[in-house]
């Protein structure tokens, strides 16, 4: 089993952030990838950031 984490970030919109988000599982899910979590919250800096762990059995 193979894991990836992808990190994103969008200083100035949650509701774009989300957005990236679902266009991101979609497109791994599409690749093969399954989702393992996703994980939002701030950085040092307050801005949203979204970390999604992803899989894939080789």
């Amino acid at each position: 089993m193979t894991y990836r984490v992808i990190k994103a970030s969008n200083m100035w919109s949650t509701e774009k952030l989300r957005k990236q988000t679902e266009e991101i599982i979609n497109r791994e899910k599409e690749n093969g990838w399954a989702i393992v979590s996703v994980a939002f919250g701030l950085n040092v800096w307050h801005i949203p950031t979204v970390f999604i762990t992803i899989a894939k059995e080789l």
